[in-house]
């Protein structure tokens, strides 16, 4: 292994940063797509809104809700690390495409 620079080091963390980011994003759709699905087992369930329908399409409706919830805090967070990372150095090309 060879010496790696302060730079390197922080396209290193701007990568991984970005990689997060890309991933929260993702896990924020498939809960989205969660949500929708329980949404359409409740229409199911209750014959298009006319019968009273089980708890399940109501508890997996709330904790993909509340998983959203997270989620986004997450990549709130996430985002404000980048934001802060910009700011923080002289951004450099190499750095920017990598952010």
């Amino acid at each position: 292994m060879g010496e790696v620079t302060e730079s390197d080091l922080e396209i290193f963390r701007a990568r991984k940063l970005r990689d997060r980011i890309y991933r929260l994003n993702m896990i924020s759709y498939t809960v989205i797509t969660v949500f929708v699905g329980a949404f359409g087992w409740y229409w199911w369930d209750s014959r298009g809104f006319t019968e009273p329908s089980s708890m399940g399409p109501f508890i997996l409706m709330g904790a993909a809700a509340l998983a959203y919830l997270v989620v986004r805090g997450f990549l709130f967070h996430a985002r404000q690390l980048k934001k802060a990372m910009r700011q923080k150095m002289k951004v450099s090309s190499e750095l920017r495409r990598n952010l």
